[in-house]
């Protein structure tokens, strides 16, 4: 299993006023690095209790795809998509020009018009496209221009995905527990490669802002900026901060 991080909250916790207030700083000199620790102490809050405070976006990656899937850092707002990396993949062969929708490719085979395709650099999955038609043995028509430039030299790889309907599953999103995806009874995932090749993109925290959140959890964090900011070299947190986290906590059962 493995976490990306897609959105980043917009705002935290606390605003860089509220931080000053309870650090009793006026000065505008530390301005900075009190904003850094605000992220920082949110972070770390967050791993502590397992959750995600201000709303963010998260893909989970899968080797394999289980009848029901067990979504972390709660709470869950929502399920977004459910990507299947099929085994049909193929890679850049000739230069492919950004801003033109030609991708030239090794081998044609298994893709069609209207299908979805990633193209992966080293892993990461760079840009998204849909088929607009096939040259077959040459290269995909697409219907949106390229993103990125892509070479041989780079030899990006072309797959292609499928997406899981959403009336094959349900979801359960608790505040208290992992979220859950479930396969209806007589349904299946698309097939997909195995390796790093099930993905779900989701939504989590409690909220868009910071009134959202538990004003404990602002405390929490407030107590953290404070320690970090006299302790300079210390990521650890305080036994009393773990104390106001302790009932957030996701346990395990």
């Amino acid at each position: 299993m493995r976490l990306k991080l897609k959105t980043a909250p917009s705002v935290e916790p606390v605003t860089l006023d509220q931080a000053k207030l309870h650090l009793r700083v006026d000065s505008s000199d530390d301005n900075t690095l009190i904003t850094a620790l605000i992220t920082t102490a949110r972070q770390l809050a967050e791993r502590e209790t397992k959750r995600a405070f201000i709303t963010q976006t998260w893909e989970l990656h899968l080797d394999r795809a289980l009848p029901e899937v067990e979504i972390p850092k709660p709470p869950l707002q929502s399920v977004d998509s459910i990507k299947a990396i099929s085994t049909v993949q193929s890679t850049v062969d000739q230069e492919s020009a950004k801003d033109q929708p030609v991708l030239y490719v090794a081998s044609t085979t298994g893709f069609m018009a209207a299908d979805t395709i990633i193209i992966d650099r080293d892993g990461a999955r760079e840009e998204e496209a849909v088929i607009l038609s096939v040259q077959d043995g040459d290269s995909l028509t697409l219907t949106t221009n390229l993103t990125n430039a892509h070479t041989a030299a780079q030899a990006d790889r072309v797959e292609k995905y499928a997406l899981a309907s959403k009336a094959r599953y349900d979801v359960d999103a608790s505040e208290n527990s992992y979220g859950r995806v479930k396969l209806k009874s007589g349904s299946t995932w698309p097939t997909h490669r195995r390796f790093d090749s099930f993905i779900i993109s989701f939504t989590c925290g409690y909220g868009d802002a910071a009134a959202d959140i538990p004003e404990t959890l602002k405390q929490a964090v407030l107590q953290l900026i404070a320690h970090l900011y006299e302790n300079r070299e210390s990521i650890d947190i305080p036994a009393g901060v773990k104390i106001l986290l302790w009932a957030f906590k996701i346990m395990r059962i």
